[in-house]
């Protein structure tokens, strides 16, 4: 966790060699951090291969992914270099990287918002997954914004991807900074609003159930 951008510079380390010894990651059900030890991007399915069927989910810094019938789905679309994850596993397993790099998979550049509807990354997170939402019963369109609160607070969003959309809610981070005054800790209630491309207009959303905010929680909405 750090104030300012750097580089960290290992000196007189011995790296694991991935074509020697073969580095096994042992998952266990719940969060798992994990690294992702290659210089270039794969897939969430050519990166774990047949064991993806044990993964409920995968999160990044900001961005994540849900795994569906239909294949996966959010902003999370590929693992990259010089980056680390939460693996959210539904059994115990283990696994090693493919490694193997078809070289087209790339990690999809999130859209930046208007810098009203901002938010600050801390170390604490949730994601909600919208599956759906319409205004006036006309489906959102990829210019409409969804906002998440915590009260007043923007705590995250997300333009609708025309697909379950991941929206992160980002918590107050763990040294209480006053940077992060009114983020969203354990038992809040959130909120959206959708920016309505079309009007321009704020629109309050209902959602199908009340929705509790936990620090890596992943709800459905």
């Amino acid at each position: 966790k750090t104030s300012d951008a750097f580089t960290i510079e290992h000196a007189d380390a011995d790296p694991i060699n991935y074509d020697g010894d073969e580095v096994v990651y042992s998952m266990h059900v719940g969060n798992n951090l994990i690294s992702y030890p290659f210089q270039g991007a794969q897939s969430p399915d050519e990166a774990l291969g047949d064991n993806s069927s044990n993964v409920y989910a995968l999160v990044g810094e900001g961005i994540a992914t849900l795994n569906t019938e239909d294949g996966w789905v959010g902003s999370l679309t590929a693992f990259e270099g010089e980056r680390g994850y939460w693996l959210v596993s539904e059994a115990d397993f283990n696994f090693t990287f493919n490694g193997t790099s078809s070289g087209l998979a790339r990690q999809l550049e999130v859209r930046s918002v208007p810098a009203s509807y901002e938010y600050l990354q801390s170390d604490k997170q949730a994601f909600f997954f919208i599956e759906s939402a319409t205004i006036r019963g006309q489906i959102l369109d990829n210019e409409d914004l969804i906002i998440a609160y915590n009260g007043d607070q923007v705590v995250g969003s997300r333009y609708w991807n025309n697909e379950i959309t991941d929206v992160p809610a980002i918590g107050l981070d763990s040294d209480n900074s006053d940077l992060f005054e009114g983020y969203c800790q354990e038992g809040d209630l959130i909120t959206f609003k959708v920016l309505d491309a079309s009007s321009g207009e704020l629109v309050d959303m209902d959602t199908n159930n009340d929705l509790v905010w936990t620090n890596m929680g992943i709800s459905i909405v």
